[in-house]
């Protein structure tokens, strides 16, 4: 259970006048369940009074029906001594028989000659009533045909009726006041609990520091917060995505720029020292070349940060992957002569998908080029568009005697070269993570394979269209 500090937070209100959750789900709840519990207080209330009062009538009905028989067989004296308690005087039953006229022609002794009060003039019986007794106490009062032309009535006091029922009347308001009670601290006590993991994972909140992993909240919170959770999750990924993002990319900034930089730096002291024009040539030169090598690099580390953080999203149209595929081969067939290299592309029949051109043609001259430039003189490359149940799928192979599994295993990965000695203006280790990059943002996979000497690149599968 969270601290009454914790809990007292979620309550309180600031100078801001935000609200509170817990105020309004407790006053709203215990509103609500209080006003449940006085309606079911006055359904009972109406019940019992129903139920006192009609048992009041049924022993006033059975009374009534006594006193008829044993007036049609005894007289007054004998019933009197055969029912005594219309002969004890105060807090007692009383009768009176009318005839049809309206007159009384006979009282119980204890009526003290006052006659009860007869029902309503024109009242059909049997007729209950409430009734002024002769002891002046309120009474209920039950009048019903007697022989043929004559009215018995017959009353008791209702005082005890009363009080029992306002005993219970009590009863059940006390029970309902300690219910209503007991309902609002419940309520009060499972808020308090349900927030608790909130104010937790609050506190794991207040905690995240981008320099650690990103822990995952809502693995406590209840069923119907899992949504918000997920979101909550979803954006701190996103956030430390974009914090390694910009920390990645300060990191590869700094270290493909150190080599060039330190390049430039040595060819042009070179340069200044020996003085001769074909040494500031060279420097000049060389400078050139580490120039265009971290031109290459920069431009190849944003666009991998734009399509990693989603700053450029492709532009999807309908293109013939095999003439592109023949075009990007064609561009680079001079290169293949300067190498000596054999470059066969099979890629006659039309097929169309829906893709981008620039990201395809980007990664497609990436893996050429590289095929090209990495295989031995005289070797063949073969570049081929193949059609298979999941779709059309780019397969670019070359000879690769140096690679080994492991070597293959990190392709892909920032300024890793198989070789220690640099990279170079054409390669700076980067256009296999370029190349990897824009086929996700595709949607595309992208594989490397080394069989019996051999490369094998795959692109793919893209959809038909």
């Amino acid at each position: 259970m969270s601290s009454p500090d914790a809990s007292t937070s979620v309550d309180r209100a600031d100078g801001s006048g935000r609200w509170s959750i817990r105020r309004r789900l407790v006053g709203w709840l215990s509103f609500t369940i209080a006003a449940v519990l006085a309606v079911l207080f006055v359904a009972m209330d109406h019940w019992i009074d129903d139920g006192v009062y009609g048992h009041l009538d049924s022993v006033l009905a059975d009374e009534a029906r006594t006193l008829a028989a044993g007036l049609s067989q005894y007289d007054l004296p004998t019933l009197e001594q055969l029912l005594p308690q219309f002969n004890v005087p105060g807090h007692t039953d009383f009768f009176a028989v009318y005839d049809a006229a309206g007159e009384v022609q006979l009282k119980s002794r204890n009526s003290l000659g006052k006659a009860l009060v007869g029902p309503p003039p024109g009242a059909a019986l049997p007729h209950y009533y409430d009734v002024r007794t002769p002891d002046t106490h309120f009474g209920r009062a039950l009048a019903v045909a007697f022989d043929e032309d004559q009215m018995l009535v017959v009353a008791t006091e209702r005082a005890g009726w009363d009080a029992s029922e306002r005993r219970i009347h009590y009863t059940l308001l006390a029970g309902i006041a300690v219910a209503t009670a007991m309902v609002v601290l419940l309520v009060l006590t499972i808020i308090t609990r349900a927030f608790a993991p909130l104010l937790n994972q609050g506190a794991r909140i207040a905690k995240l520091d981008a320099d650690s992993p990103p822990q995952r909240v809502g693995d406590d919170l209840p069923v119907e917060l899992a949504p918000f959770a997920a979101a909550f999750d979803t954006g701190i990924g996103r956030l430390y995505d974009a914090i390694e993002r910009e920390r990645r990319f300060s990191r590869d900034i700094a270290h493909e720029l150190r080599t060039p930089l330190a390049e430039i730096r040595a060819s042009a002291e070179v340069a200044l020292r020996e003085g001769s024009e074909d040494e500031l040539r060279e420097g000049l030169r060389t400078a050139v070349e580490s120039t265009e090598r971290m031109q290459r690099s920069v431009n190849t580390l944003l666009a991998l940060a734009r399509y990693e953080s989603g700053q450029e999203s492709p532009a999807l149209d309908p293109l013939d992957l095999a003439a592109l595929v023949a075009a990007q081969a064609q561009l680079l067939q001079r290169l293949a002569q300067q190498r000596q290299i054999r470059f066969i592309v099979d890629a006659a029949q039309p097929a169309w998908v829906h893709s981008d051109v620039g990201i395809i043609e980007r990664i497609l001259t990436n893996l050429m080029h590289n095929a090209l430039d990495y295989s031995p003189p005289g070797e063949l490359v073969s570049c081929t568009v193949q059609r298979s149940r999941e779709g059309l799928i780019v397969l670019i192979e070359n000879a690769a005697p140096d690679l080994t599994p492991a070597d293959v295993a990190n392709f892909g990965a920032r300024f890793w070269r198989k070789h220690a000695e640099g990279g170079t203006a054409q390669h700076a280790g980067l256009g296999l993570a370029l190349a990897f990059g824009l086929a996700r943002a595709l949607g595309l996979g992208l594989e490397f394979r080394l069989q019996q000497g051999r490369l094998h690149a795959r692109l793919g599968p893209f959809a038909f269209l």
